[in-house]
C-alpha cells in the first residue's frame, strides 16, 4: 500500500508542477504492463522461494558466519546456491502464469502489442476457431514444457536426497 500511495503522491505533484497528467504517459506503456505484471504476479513467485527458505535448515548462516564469512558472502555461497531450484521454479511458475494471462494484457498493452492469449481472444471473438485453436495449442505447449523441466529437477533432487 505504500508504494501505491507513493506512486499516487508523485502522479499528483507532476500535474500540480509540471502539468503534465502521467496517467496518459503510462497508459498503453510497456511500464505499466510489466509492472502489473509482477504487481499480479508477485505472489505466485513469492510462494515459491518462501517454501525455498523455510526448507533450509537455519544453522547454515550461522556456521557460515561462525567460521568469519561476511553475511553477503555466506549468502552468496551458502544460501543462493540452495535456494537455486526454488527460484527456477518461481521464475517458470511466473512465465507460465504471464503467458497466458488475459484481462491485464488486454487493459494495459500498447497498441500493436500481441500476445499468443490476445490472439486466442480475438480470433475466438471473431469465430476463427481453427486460428484460435492453433494458438491456444502453442499457450499450452509453452506452459507444459516448463513444468516438465521442473518435473525433471525435482526427480534429480529426489535422487539426491
Amino acid at each position: 500500500m505504500f508504494f501505491i500511495s507513493f506512486i499516487e503522491k508523485f502522479v499528483n505533484l507532476s500535474l500540480e508542477i509540471f502539468s503534465i497528467d502521467l496517467n496518459l504517459i503510462l497508459i498503453g506503456s510497456y511500464f505499466l504492463l510489466i509492472f502489473a505484471y509482477i504487481s499480479r504476479f508477485n505472489a505466485v513467485s513469492f510462494g515459491a522461494i518462501n517454501s525455498g527458505i523455510n526448507r533450509l535448515p537455519p544453522n547454515l548462516l550461522e556456521a557460515s558466519r561462525s567460521l568469519g564469512n561476511p553475511f553477503w558472502y555466506s549468502f552468496r555461497k551458502v544460501i543462493l546456491p540452495l535456494l537455486r531450484p526454488s527460484i527456477l521454479t518461481a521464475f517458470i511458475l511466473a512465465f507460465v502464469d504471464i503467458i497466458k494471462e488475459l484481462p491485464i494484457t488486454l487493459l494495459l498493452r500498447p497498441f500493436n502489442f500481441e500476445t499468443l492469449a490476445t490472439y486466442v481472444y480475438q480470433y475466438a471473438n471473431d469465430e476463427m476457431l481453427e486460428r484460435a485453436s492453433s494458438a491456444a495449442l502453442l499457450i499450452v505447449i509453452i506452459g507444459l514444457l516448463p513444468i516438465l523441466f521442473i518435473n525433471k529437477i525435482m526427480n534429480i533432487n529426489k535422487k539426491i536426497i
